[in-house]
């Protein structure tokens, strides 16, 4: 029971918009917790490029440059699916993988019409989350973007009380 009204109040989620204004490539990456920070905004133009293979072992063209987020994900997914938002000046791609660069394994994809659920991310482990210019872009194509959650990846609990 505990863990049901724990789960539901890490639902609740205050309205807040972190962006980040370093570049945020494989190898330094934005962290992203989810509820506790549930829209990311960035923007691809300007960050990693080492990208020309594509990502996923090299099965998704990378045409334009890439924004590296990395997320802790829980034991247990606390959150439903996350997306790509008010994306602009080009069409939105989302790659989960274990490591960054274009010759990992995704373990889930997204765009900006089909979010990425909680399902299709393993539960307790690090992963990066890659948004690109989709496949279909022109060479080049960036912009800006905002990434949300509708929950939190990892839950720390701050207090607890018996009564």
């Amino acid at each position: 029971m505990l863990k049901a009204i724990l789960s539901r109040s890490v639902m609740v989620i205050a309205v807040s918009t972190s962006v980040c204004a370093q570049a945020q490539i494989c190898s330094s990456p934005a962290i992203w917790h989810g509820g506790s920070q549930p829209m990311l905004t960035g923007t691809t133009c300007g960050q990693e490029t080492n990208n020309g293979g594509g990502f996923c072992g090299g099965t998704f063209d990378a045409p334009g440059p890439a924004f590296v987020m990395q997320a802790t994900f829980a034991p247990v997914g606390m959150y439903t699916q996350f997306s790509v938002s008010n994306a602009s000046g080009f069409t939105p791609a989302i790659y989960v993988t274990s490591t960054c660069g274009q010759n990992g394994a995704c373990v889930a994809t997204g765009d900006g019409q089909n979010p990425v659920p909680n399902t299709a991310v393993p539960d307790n482990g690090t992963f990066y989350i890659i948004v690109t210019a989709a496949s279909f872009d022109q060479i080049g194509a960036c912009g800006t973007f905002g990434i949300v959650s509708d929950g939190s990846f990892p839950v720390e609990l701050q207090s607890f009380s018996v009564r």
